[in-house]
């Protein structure tokens, strides 16, 4: 028993003592850090790249692992106006309270990160990791899908929301909670979006099993079926500003693989139609409706007088007299397969009128055929004076396309440009805004090619943007790590009102409210 006791006691010393030397780092940090240098011209490799980004002054720590050589490391995080910090170890997770200090006293100033790493018994100081604060607050939390990358199939589907002024986490969405493993690849849900980034007013839509669209108007959540005459339902939706109108396309999205191309995979719509949906009269609205011609991403201009969208054409071959929809369908398929540079998306826009529901003349905005390249993807700023697009060699999937890039267009005067300082030599995709229009969010594969993660810019008045940083996370090593890729980000003004239990049971109890297609 005494032995017990006094190896209990030892044991509490230890840990004491180990408290006692982390107070020390905090309390005693001026002393501690090393005198004796070696000076590193170079600031150190981290990551994330939080290395001169600017970030929101409400943003959650950016938390960092040190890839640098090395057996002890010191981390002084500092800023121009005050507030001093010293971390010790190779992942360097900030304490909160000290950050939002370190951030409220530094707006529109920068914050240093100076890294100490002892080598070969030498301590060296690497050059001070430079970062900008900006006082304009980003929306305090995102969604995003998150899927395991695959080729010929998907399997776990989960959507989160996760709060930027903290690391707080949580699903909504989760197909293993609603089917059964061996069925996890008939149930897929397209990603969440808000109307003005509102939570209150949003989206999605569950595929096959418990299949509807999961709207939520004013907090309240229903389920429609929002199928139309071509038997697809509702995809890329985007409300409309003012009216109870959405408008989105119903895609038919299949997958292809090269043998002998270093890209693999393909992704293709083989069939895509524009609708809009009448919220109050629960009426589906054929605006195209074709074989041929791929109709898809629909976006309202914020003044909700103009619709843009994208399109494709590409006339097949087959005789299709005689033969069912779904064969001829798949002979389709394996000819745009064959065919697939020449499938390029050209970015168009139509009038609007609010009082009839009509669309004036489609007008080209950028035609596919002239400039050999896809438009995809269009998004505005909350203010209308800039549209945000995807530009590519061919397709409708930017992410399989390494060249994929942000493009900017100022509507007021015509002006394009590529967003050179939030791209990367990687796929470069789905961009939204935040509600004050000073930040955007998208995904990218910049980081190891294969899995998409999301990133933030900062997004001027005058359409300049910023080096792009990944979105902060608690453990960057464990994010690093996560073999899942988030696509489609959507910054939002608070969370969701429901839980992922509730969202569960409402997609399975519910039933889908019919709608009714109307003609002309």
């Amino acid at each position: 028993m005494i032995k017990k006791y006094f190896l209990i006691t030892s044991r509490r010393f230890a840990v004491l003592g180990g408290f006692l030397l982390a107070a020390a780092l905090c309390c005693g940090c001026r002393e501690q850090l090393p005198t004796d240098v070696i000076e590193e011209p170079a600031p150190p490799v981290i990551f994330p790249d939080y290395s001169e980004v600017t970030v929101p002054v409400n943003i959650a720590p950016l938390n960092f692992e040190i890839e640098e050589e090395g057996t002890e490391f010191l981390t002084e995080i500092t800023g121009g106006n005050g507030e001093r910090h010293l971390a010790a170890g190779k992942t360097v997770e900030i304490p909160m309270k000290f950050w939002k200090k370190l951030l409220a006293a530094n707006q529109e100033g920068e914050i240093f990160f100076t890294v100490f790493a002892k080598r070969d018994g030498a301590w060296r100081r690497f050059a001070p990791i430079r970062n900008s604060v900006s006082s304009d607050k980003i929306d305090p939390w995102l969604t995003y899908r998150k899927i395991e990358p695959g080729y010929d199939r998907y399997g776990n589907i989960q959507m989160e929301e996760r709060c930027l002024e903290d690391f707080r986490t949580k699903r909504f969405f989760d197909n293993t909670s609603l089917v059964p493993e061996e069925q996890l690849g008939k149930s897929c849900a397209n990603c969440h979006h808000c109307r003005a980034n509102d939570p209150n007013n949003s989206l999605f839509h569950v595929r096959h099993r418990w299949g509807g669209t999961m709207l939520r108007i004013n907090g309240k959540l229903k389920k429609i079926d929002t199928v139309s005459r071509s038997g697809f339902a509702m995809s890329y939706p985007s409300w409309h500003p003012t009216l109870p109108l959405i408008a989105y396309s119903s895609n038919n999205t299949r997958q292809i693989y090269h043998s002998f191309d270093l890209k693999k995979i393909e992704v293709l719509d083989d069939f895509s139609d524009l609708m809009l949906y009448d919220i109050e009269r629960k009426q589906i609205i054929p605006v195209f409706e074709s074989d041929d011609v791929y109709e898809t991403f629909p976006a309202w201009r914020p003044d909700g007088l103009e619709l843009y969208y994208c399109v494709a054409k590409l006339k097949t071959s087959e005789n299709r007299v005689g033969v069912s929809r779904k064969d001829a369908a798949e002979a389709r398929l394996e000819e745009m397969g064959g065919r697939t540079e020449e499938i390029r998306y050209s970015m168009m826009k139509m009038g609007f009128d609010p009082q009839t529901l009509r669309f004036g003349e489609p007008e080209v905005v950028f035609d596919a055929n002239a400039t050999s390249a896809s438009y995809v993807h269009p998004r505005f700023s909350p203010d209308g004076r800039y549209m945000i697009y995807i530009k590519l060699r061919y397709g409708t999937f930017p992410l399989t396309h390494r060249e994929s890039d942000l493009w900017l267009l100022d509507l007021a005067t015509g002006e394009t440009r590529p967003m050179s300082e939030a791209n990367s030599d990687n796929a470069e995709s789905f961009h939204s805004f935040s509600s004050s229009g000073r930040w955007m969010v998208f995904s990218s594969r910049r980081g190891d090619g294969q899995f998409t993660r999301t990133y933030f810019t900062h997004f001027s008045a005058d359409g300049a943007c910023t080096k792009a940083f990944l979105l902060p996370t608690k453990s960057p090593g464990a994010e690093r790590a996560d073999r899942f890729s988030q696509n489609l980000p959507e910054m939002m003004t608070g969370p969701l009102p429901q839980t992922g239990g509730e969202m569960s049971r409402k997609i399975r109890f519910l039933t889908a409210e019919k709608s009714a297609v109307r003609d002309g």
